[in-house]
C-alpha cells in the first residue's frame, strides 16, 4: 500500500517536470525568433546605408581598380561632386558663376571632403586639382576661385546599387554588389511591380578608418556564381524561418499520466480493503502502444 501511494505522489514533481520542459522549450522558441527577427533587420539597416553610401560611386559606373593609387583619379573625383548635388538641395546651396564658364560653383574643399568621405586619405586630392582633367565630364576647375565650375543641366544616373551579401574581414567589409540599370526600376509585369534584377555584379571592399567605412576598391565578380549562390542563399533562409509547430518537449515527456478505473471481468469496478477503486496508470511504451500498472486511488 505504501509503494502505490508513493508512486501516486511521484507523479505530481513529474507534471512539475514537464511543465518547466513546455516553459523552457518555448523561452527556447521565443528567443531563436527575436534573435532571428533582429538580426535580420540588423543585416538589412546595414545594406540600406551601405547603398546609400554607394550610390553617387555606382552610378556612374567607374573602372575596377584593386587599389585606389591605380584608379581613375577623374572618375573618382566625379562620383564625389555627385555625392554633393545628389539630394534635392544640392544644386540650390551653391551659386551661380558667369565667367567664361557658366554654371554651379562649388568651392574645391567641399569636393575635398566629399572625396575623402568616399575613398578615404590614400589618394591626396587636395595636391591634384590643376592635373585632373575633368572636361569630359564639361567640369572646369578655377584655380583663381578655388572652386570647380560645374554645368547646370541634370545627368542620369547609369546605375543604383543594391548590397545582397555583407562580408567582415578583419578590418575590411566585402560587399557583393548589384548594379541595377536605371530603367529596369520600371520594369512591370502584368498589373505587379518586378523586382529589377542586375545587370552584373561587382565585389566592393570597405576600409574602416576612424569615423567610417571607404571604398579600397572595386572589383569584377562572376554573376553566373554570385546569382547561383544567393539562390542557394535564399532557400536555406527560408528553412530556417520555418519554425516547427512541436518545438516544447517530446510527446512522451509532455503527456500528463491518464489514469483509469480498473474493472472485473464482469464491468464492476474493483476497490481495495478500505473500499477504495482500484486504478490503473496508462502510459505509452516504446513501442508506441499503451501498458497499465496497477495503481490504487488514495
Amino acid at each position: 500500500m505504501a509503494n502505490k501511494r508513493r508512486k501516486n505522489s511521484l507523479a505530481i514533481p513529474a507534471g512539475i517536470l514537464t511543465v518547466i520542459l513546455a516553459v523552457v522549450g518555448l523561452v527556447t522558441v521565443v528567443r531563436f525568433t527575436a534573435d532571428f527577427i533582429r538580426n535580420t533587420a540588423d543585416k538589412t539597416s546595414q545594406k540600406l546605408e551601405y547603398e546609400e553610401m554607394l550610390k553617387p560611386v555606382v552610378m556612374f559606373d567607374p573602372d575596377p581598380f584593386d587599389d585606389l593609387t591605380k584608379a581613375d583619379v577623374s572618375q573618382l573625383l566625379y562620383s564625389a561632386v555627385w555625392s554633393l548635388l545628389q539630394d534635392e538641395d544640392g544644386m540650390s546651396k551653391y551659386p551661380y558663376y558667369q565667367g567664361e564658364t557658366i554654371g554651379i560653383q562649388v568651392p574645391q574643399e567641399d569636393i575635398e571632403k566629399a572625396f575623402t568621405s568616399l575613398y578615404g586619405n590614400e589618394i591626396d586630392i587636395a595636391s591634384l586639382h590643376q592635373s585632373i582633367d575633368m572636361s569630359k565630364y564639361d567640369i572646369t576647375y578655377a584655380s583663381a576661385l578655388k572652386s570647380y565650375i560645374l554645368p547646370v543641366t541634370g545627368v542620369e544616373a547609369v546605375y543604383t546599387p543594391k548590397v545582397y551579401t555583407i562580408e567582415k574581414q578583419g578590418t575590411s567589409v566585402v560587399l557583393n554588389v548589384g548594379y541595377i540599370g536605371s530603367k529596369a526600376w520600371a520594369d512591370i509585369s502584368g498589373d505587379e511591380y518586378t523586382s529589377p534584377q542586375p545587370d552584373k555584379y561587382m565585389t566592393i571592399t570597405l576600409r574602416e578608418r576612424s569615423g567610417g567605412m571607404y571604398v579600397a576598391s572595386i572589383q569584377a565578380a562572376n554573376s553566373q556564381e554570385i546569382a547561383e549562390s544567393l539562390t542557394a542563399t535564399q532557400v536555406e533562409t527560408t528553412e530556417e524561418e520555418t519554425v516547427p509547430e512541436n518545438t516544447a518537449v517530446p510527446e512522451e515527456t509532455s503527456r500528463a499520466p491518464a489514469y483509469v478505473t480498473v474493472t472485473d471481468a464482469e464491468g464492476e469496478a474493483v476497490t481495495d480493503e478500505n473500499g477504495a477503486a482500484v486504478t490503473s496508470k496508462a502510459a505509452p511504451d516504446a513501442a508506441g502502444t499503451q501498458t497499465t500498472t496497477e495503481e490504487t486511488s488514495a
